[in-house]
């Protein structure tokens, strides 16, 4: 008895999560492939990392963003996740790896992982956003 009412209740949270997830699967205004603009000025306050631009595709498939630059695991590599709202504000992160200490703030040393968050806002054809942070960096966001 114990178990058929553990499998019950197991199938219940399974059934109540799945219209939740399909919703989140829908198409959205956003959805397609996007072109990202990764722009940092020279950051001086506590160091001299140089600055930098990177440009790399990002796809977004029910209303969630996922961009990838460089080989994953690898120093340059950085992946932008996250979720764009129906009103197009966006709560995103970036994921990366350090290539060369010139770029990084205060030096961090080649394959360094690092990780911050981007706040973003979205239209249907363009879209801004900026690192959360003591950096400044810039994202620009073109429909493809």
């Amino acid at each position: 008895m114990r178990t058929i009412s553990h499998v019950v209740w197991a199938l219940g949270l399974v059934l109540t999560g799945l219209p939740a997830r399909a919703a989140d699967s829908e198409a959205t205004p956003f959805d397609g492939s996007w072109e990202v603009t990764l722009s940092c000025p020279a950051h001086h306050e506590e160091d001299d990392a140089k600055g930098y631009v990177h440009r790399f595709p990002a796809e977004v498939k029910g209303g969630v963003l996922r961009g990838v630059h460089g080989k994953e695991g690898q120093p340059s590599w950085h992946l932008l996740t996250g979720s764009i709202a129906p009103d197009g504000t966006a709560a995103l992160t970036l994921d990366g790896i350090v290539n060369n200490p010139a770029y990084a703030v205060n030096g961090a040393q080649r394959g360094k992982p690092y990780s911050y968050r981007v706040r973003a806002r979205f239209e249907p054809a363009a879209g801004a956003g900026q690192r959360v942070g003591r950096r400044q960096c810039d994202f620009e966001f073109k429909r493809r």
